[in-house]
Order: C-alpha cells, then structure tokens, then sequence
C-alpha cells in the first residue's frame, strides 16, 4: 500500500514538465500529527510526529551528510541555520527548490556568512550525491533522514503514507532556537527563501 502510494504521488509531481516554474507562497500551515498536505490539490496524506513551531529548540537528531558524516541537528556554532525540507530528490519541484537554493547562496556569500544552509530529505546520501553532483549544487550542506525518519518523526514534517518530508523551511537561532517554520500546504509550491533569510540576518 505504501509503495503504491508512494508511486501515485511521485508520478503526480512527475506529471507537470521538468522545466515548470513552480511558484512561491506565502502560505504557512502547521506541522505534526493531524495534519494535511495535499499534492496537485486533489491527493492528500496526514503528517506525523511532534509538531515544532517558533519558540521551540531543534530537537536532537542524528542524521548523515551527503558525505557520510554524522550531523547533530541540536548542535550550536553560533550561526544561524536554514534548514530547506526536502520531498524527493526526483522530483522537478525539488530540483527547482534545490537549485534557487544554491544559486543564492553562492550569489550572496558575502551577505550570508553568519548563515549556515542545509537541506535535508529523505533520500539516502547516496541518492543525494547524484543529485548534487547532476545539478551541479554548492554551497549547501545536505542531510539524509532516510534511515529511521527521526527528524521527520521529531519535526513532524513525516509524510505518514509516503516516508517523506513534507516541504518547508524552517530558521534557527546561534542557539538553535527556532525563529521561523514555513510548511506549504501544497507540495507543488516552494516556501518563501526570501522571507526566511530576511529574518535570518536580522539575528546578527
């Protein structure tokens, strides 16, 4: 049942050309257990796990960089930290979410450097090499959740019937308190990246 949905909802994102532009929003819809993601509008899965919401601590959890490194989400350097959730790596949505990612980071090196960025989905490290290395992506840390869906468990940016993160932004204090959480509603929508680094600099 799970492959099968999984499936369903991989060929809906597939569905619209790989060279759409998929459109900002500005909308903000919760996480956690209770609530709902649609895809294309018409298809919809429940989140699981803990909500966090603005005022929380990143909880602690250990994932794996791209690299096969450990990363603890909890831990603190004094900078303030971007995290963009991921869906799929196979999916144009996320390609477009990637890239724009990137392409801003490495744009704006001078006016970031007190901002960490990382992007974290469920695909293994290894499926996330490929898709660095084929869309030619810098300036990002990326991080696999794709053994036990602790961070999605945690967050409760869990897909429930599909095992993925659900797409958001969230920003982090030096002290990894969270200052902002943007979940779409819509996975054919990207969270706002502009409004998110706006807020981030404000911190320094």
């Amino acid at each position: 049942m799970k492959k099968s949905l999984l499936v369903m909802a991989l060929s809906a994102l597939f569905s619209t050309a790989a060279s759409a532009q998929f459109v900002v929003t500005e909308q903000h819809a919760k996480l956690g257990s209770g609530e709902i993601v649609t895809l294309e509008k018409t298809n919809k899965f429940h989140l699981a796990g803990e909500g966090v919401k603005v005022g929380d601590y990143m909880p602690s959890v250990q994932l794996m960089t791209s690299n096969l490194k450990p990363f603890d989400t909890s831990a603190t350097n004094g900078k303030v930290k971007i995290y963009s959730l991921l869906t799929s790596v196979d999916t144009p949505v996320c390609v477009q979410q990637a890239a724009e990612l990137s392409q801003f980071v490495n744009e704006n090196k001078a006016s970031l450097k007190d901002i960490e960025f990382y992007a974290i989905s469920a695909d293994t490290p290894f499926a996330q090499q490929r898709f660095i290395s084929e869309h030619e992506l810098t300036g990002v840390e990326y991080l696999s959740d794709s053994v036990e869906h602790a961070f999605g468990e945690k967050t409760g940016a869990l897909i429930k019937e599909l095992g993925l993160l659900t797409r958001s932004i969230v920003v982090t204090d030096q002290n990894n308190k969270i200052i902002l959480v943007q979940r779409v509603p819509e996975l054919t929508t990207l969270p706002d990246l502009a409004a998110a680094v706006e807020l981030a600099k404000k911190q320094g």
